[in-house]
C-alpha cells in the first residue's frame, strides 16, 4: 500500500470513529431525553390525581350544605355542576405541566367561591338554630311540667297499686290432706274419701273486712279439676273457671283459720300430685299440693 492510499485509510477510519461516537453520544441525550419525559408525565399524572381528589373532597363538603337552606341550593348546585364539568376536562386533559397547572388555578378559585356560600349558609342556619333553640325552651317548659304530672299521676297510680296489693289477703299454714271414710288421714288415692285444706287467713288492717269466699281448686294429677257440679264457676281474671268447693267466713281483719273438705267419695282418685289452689276477691292468695299413693 502507498502513502496516499494509507493517508485516506486513516481519514475514513477517523471520520468513522468520529461518527460513531457521535451516534453514541446522541443516543444517550436522548435516553436523558426519554427518561426526563417520563418523570414529568409520572409527576403531571400525579399531580392530575391530586387535583381530581381535591375535587371529590369539595363536592362532598358542597353536599352536605345542599337542601339546609332553600335561598343556597341553587348556588350550590351550580358549583357542583361545575366540579363535574372541571372533573371530566381534567381526566381528558393530556399529561401537560402547564395545562396541569391552569386546572390547579381554576380548583383554587372554585373552592374559594364554594367556601364563601358555605360560610354565608352555615351563619344563615345558626340563625335558624337560634330561632329553633328559642322555641326548643319554650316546649322544654311545656313538656317539663307535662313531665312533672305524668310523674304526679304516676305516683298516684303507683300508691293506689302498693295500697291494692297490700290489701290483699295473704294465707299461711296451708295444708292438704287425704282422709278415710272413718275420718283418718290416708295417703293411699283408693282410700281417700275426701281431701281437706287447711290454712290461716293473715291479720291484714289494709284489707276490707266482712264476708269473704273461699275457692278450693284442686286440679287432679291428669290436669281435670275435681267438682261435683258443672255450675262451680267463678271469674277471675277475666276469664270464669271451674272451683272444686267454696266456703264463706267472716274476716275481721285478724287471723283466722279455715278448713273446707271436699266429698271426693264419688271419684275414683288417681294416684299422683293433685295441685291445689286457693282464691278470694278475684285473686290466687294460695298454694299448696297433695301426693296420693
Amino acid at each position: 500500500m502507498n502513502s496516499k492510499s494509507s493517508v485516506i485509510f486513516l481519514v475514513v477510519a477517523i471520520l468513522l470513529a468520529l461518527g460513531l461516537g457521535y451516534f453514541v453520544w446522541q443516543n444517550a441525550q436522548l435516553k436523558s431525553e426519554i427518561v426526563t419525559m417520563t418523570d414529568t408525565i409520572v409527576q403531571v399524572q400525579q399531580e392530575k390525581a391530586e387535583l381530581l381528589s381535591n375535587l371529590d373532597s369539595l363536592e362532598t363538603e358542597i353536599k352536605k350544605q345542599v337542601a339546609a337552606n332553600e335561598e343556597m341550593d341553587s348556588v350550590l348546585t351550580e358549583r357542583l355542576a361545575e366540579i363535574e364539568r372541571t372533573r371530566e376536562e381534567l381526566k381528558a386533559a393530556q399529561a401537560d405541566a402547564a395545562l396541569v397547572e391552569k386546572y390547579r388555578k381554576q380548583i383554587e378559585v372554585l373552592r374559594a367561591t364554594a367556601e364563601k356560600f358555605i360560610r354565608e349558609n352555615d351563619m344563615l342556619k345558626h340563625k335558624v338554630d337560634s330561632l329553633g333553640f328559642e322555641d326548643s325552651l319554650k316546649k322544654r317548659k311545656i313538656d317539663t311540667m307535662t313531665i312533672i304530672d305524668f310523674q304526679k299521676t304516676q305516683q298516684i297510680e303507683q300508691l293506689s297499686e302498693k295500697v291494692e296489693i297490700g290489701s290483699q289477703l295473704r294465707i299461711s299454714d296451708i295444708v292438704a290432706k287425704g282422709y278415710n271414710k272413718n275420718g283418718k288421714v290416708a295417703t293411699k288415692a283408693r282410700r281417700t274419701a275426701k281431701i281437706g285444706v287447711a290454712g290461716t287467713l293473715l291479720k291484714n288492717s289494709l284489707a276490707e273486712s266482712g264476708n269473704k269466699i273461699l275457692f278450693i281448686r284442686i286440679i287432679a294429677p291428669n290436669g281435670t279439676v275435681l267438682t261435683q257440679s258443672n255450675a262451680n264457676q267463678f271469674d277471675f281474671e277475666g276469664k270464669t273457671i271451674m272451683y272444686t268447693e267454696k266456703k264463706e267466713v267472716n274476716y275481721n281483719n285478724e287471723d283466722l283459720k279455715f278448713e273446707i273438705f271436699y266429698n271426693a267419695s264419688n271419684e275414683a282418685l288417681a294416684i299422683g300430685s293433685y295441685q291445689i289452689s286457693i282464691f278470694c276477691d278475684g285473686k290466687e292468695i294460695g298454694k299448696s299440693q297433695l301426693g296420693l299413693q
